[in-house]
């Protein structure tokens, strides 16, 4: 009788455990890919692809309805986090816009690296990507004129080599804290390099938003080896390069506009005259070192200060200007 007691208070507190995770990527209760629906809100989405079953979030308005036609903002996370800790619920309730938050595996991204002496990964992220916009076509209505995204360090680093340099959909990239594998210099094996292949494999103007910190030593501002450490065997090209490579693949001929003082430690470089109205913008906060840009922004913006500074570019960039 005694262990029959104890069975059911395990049963009881196990129930309970579960349903303290309900919105968590391990235990999650919400709309799935199986019933195809969306609420208000978060919700985790299950899919296969190329034989993994790979997770990503899907983050409607409280007002949200399937018959409105919503702007898509997807956003990359950083090493060693997850789509499922991620929110821009101010943003998206706000702006009246759908947040789509993919899960890495390993909790990083392929960004064509192919060993490392620390955890990465192999899976084709640029094809669960894809597999990701399909879905969200075929369950919602989106508006494909404005399809953004952006990532943060490993995300910023995936997006860089991947998904903005192959045709695709989206209509402008922010890239923070990111930048490109120097391949030549590194000792590392690569699937892929910005050295051995063409960058951009489409005609269109894209609009590209790059946030760097210039104090940054994991993803150093001027390139070179990461930590800055002479042994280290993976070496980042430098911000002006990943720069450079899209001033001359959207053939913006204008000076850059320089602001120095429109936040306090901070220069921001716009380039235009570019094709398709598209536009290369960066900012250097120039006290800020890797995982600190928040520090070095004002508290005021909207919705966070790198949030907001991404948002505001976005919405002047559509993919057709004339829509």
């Amino acid at each position: 009788m005694k262990s029959r007691k104890n069975i059911l208070i395990l049963i009881i507190v196990f129930s309970l455990l579960l349903y303290s995770f309900r919105d968590s990527s391990i235990f999650y209760f919400g709309p799935s890919y199986d019933n195809g629906s969306l609420g208000p809100g978060r919700n985790q989405i299950i899919i296969e692809h190329d034989g993994l079953n790979r997770t990503f979030w899907v983050e409607t308005p409280s007002s949200y309805s399937p018959n409105h036609n919503y702007p898509v903002l997807f956003y990359f996370h950083l090493l060693g986090s997850t789509g499922g800790t991620t929110t821009m619920e101010d943003l998206v309730n706000e702006e009246n816009i759908i947040g789509v938050y993919p899960d890495g595996v390993n909790n990083t991204w392929n960004a064509g690296l192919i060993n490392s002496d620390q955890a990465g990964s192999v899976a084709d992220d640029y094809g669960f990507t894809l597999k990701i916009l399909d879905w969200m076509k075929d369950n919602t209505r989106i508006n494909e004129n404005k399809l953004y995204a952006f990532g943060v360090s490993a995300g910023a680093i995936f997006l860089y080599e991947q998904i903005a340099s192959r045709p695709n959909d989206f209509a402008a990239f922010a890239l923070v804290m990111g930048n490109y594998f120097d391949c030549e210099s590194s000792s590392y094996d690569f699937q892929r390099c910005v050295e051995g292949r063409p960058m951009i494999d489409y005609d269109r103007g894209v609009s590209i938003l790059h946030i760097h910190g210039f104090m940054d030593r994991t993803v150093p501002y001027y390139g070179g080896p990461v930590g800055g450490y002479a042994d280290e065997k993976l070496h980042f090209h430098s911000v002006d390069f990943a720069v450079d490579l899209w001033i001359d693949h959207n053939q913006c001929t204008a000076k850059p506009h320089i602001d120095e003082f429109l936040i306090p430690g901070v220069v921001i470089s716009t380039y235009g005259d570019c094709n398709d109205s598209s536009e290369v913008k960066l900012y250097v906060l120039l006290n800020a070192g890797h995982g600190q840009l928040e520090d070095h922004l004002p508290e005021s913006l909207d919705y966070g200060p790198v949030i907001s500074i991404v948002w505001d570019f976005f919405e002047k960039h559509p993919k057709n200007k004339l829509l």
